[in-house]
């Protein structure tokens, strides 16, 4: 764990973790464009996601939180949405930000 590269475990420019109750960690991993999960001890669990704007997939993912039914929430800076996931990653909702959507609108959403 911790290693530069795009193989089960390594990583391209890790921009945000989350942990959820149970302890797994979830890692976005930006330059690869998924979201890594990791056992507590850092034993690589699985990983989702892949270069694009459809449902499962991101453009810089920036940052992670986790919900309090362990849902995971990915703000995906570069398609200005966050996507919802269940903890074992299967694609639930994306909430897309919009120029029209002004009240709510952010452009490269980011976890403060």
């Amino acid at each position: 764990m911790g290693i530069y590269g795009n193989a089960a475990g390594n990583f391209n420019a890790p921009t945000g973790a989350g942990v959820d109750s149970s302890g797994y960690i979830y890692v976005a991993d930006n330059g690869n464009n998924r979201i890594q999960k990791f056992s507590s001890e850092g034993a690589f669990i699985t990983q989702w996601g892949t270069s694009g704007s459809g449902n499962s997939q991101f453009s810089s993912p920036y940052a992670v939180a986790i919900g309090t039914g362990n849902e995971v929430f990915v703000v995906d800076t570069g398609n200005n949405r966050i996507e919802k996931f269940s903890s074992a990653g299967t694609f639930q909702v994306a909430w897309v930000f919009t120029e029209p959507v002004r009240a709510a609108a952010f452009s490269t959403p980011r976890w403060a």
